[in-house]
């Protein structure tokens, strides 16, 4: 099915014109149920689909359909049926009543959505580093306390564990796998190898750093 690219009128629609509107889904993977699941943004909010819109009144006016790694991202113009048309290009590749150009407009939607999308790894990696926290205090306490003191204050060969950078931790674990320099004889090589992996440090090094 072939699909007009959009003229990026996506901020103007929004924000100038009362009648219409932007709607958004990302990484999404079937074409044949993007008309039947909630979208973002706009009059959508979250809430409806464009089945939905449609049936309150809405048309699809513009689609853009981009391919990403994880699906497609389509953003849709949605327009109600009061209204005649969307802003038309004028010359210079500019919508009248705005300044922007047609990339700079959708070079400013994709942004918001880059955006959105860091926040959500970023909010999903700090979640999981609150995860392993929890974990890591019984496997500190437990396992590496003893030589390395309550908040890893003990200096072992050069350095204290709280002072480490989690990279520099997660290294001295690969040394300990591969028995290299004096952690090849070292009698603790077993008990960093059987309890600790790259997430499990990343909850000792939060734990520590929660605790100083």
């Amino acid at each position: 099915m072939k699909k007009a690219v959009i003229s990026s009128i996506l901020l103007l629609a929004t924000s100038s014109f009362a009648n219409t509107t932007m709607c958004f889904k990302e990484s999404h993977s079937s074409m044949a149920t993007i008309e039947s699941i909630a979208l973002d943004g706009g009059e959508c909010a979250g809430k409806y689909s464009i089945n939905d819109m449609k049936a309150k009144g809405w048309s699809v006016d513009d689609i853009k359909i981009s391919q990403t790694q994880n699906g497609m991202n389509f953003i849709y113009i949605l327009k109600s049926a009061d209204h005649p048309k969307i802003a038309p290009m004028v010359a210079g590749g500019t919508v009248a009543g705005t300044s922007l150009s047609q990339e700079q407009m959708e070079a400013n939607i994709m942004a918001k959505l880059e955006a959105k999308k860091e926040a959500e790894e970023k909010a999903k990696i700090a979640q999981e580093i609150k995860e392993a926290k929890i974990d890591a205090q019984g496997i500190y306490t437990n396992q590496c306390q003893n030589c390395h003191g309550a908040k890893g204050e003990v200096r072992k060969g050069n350095s204290k564990l709280r002072d480490l950078s989690t990279e520099q931790m997660e290294e001295a674990l690969k040394e300990y796998k591969l028995g290299v320099g004096e952690k090849a004889s070292s009698v603790y090589g077993p008990s960093h190898i059987n309890f600790l992996n790259d997430k499990t440090i990343q909850g000792i090094k939060a734990y520590l750093d929660s605790i100083q």
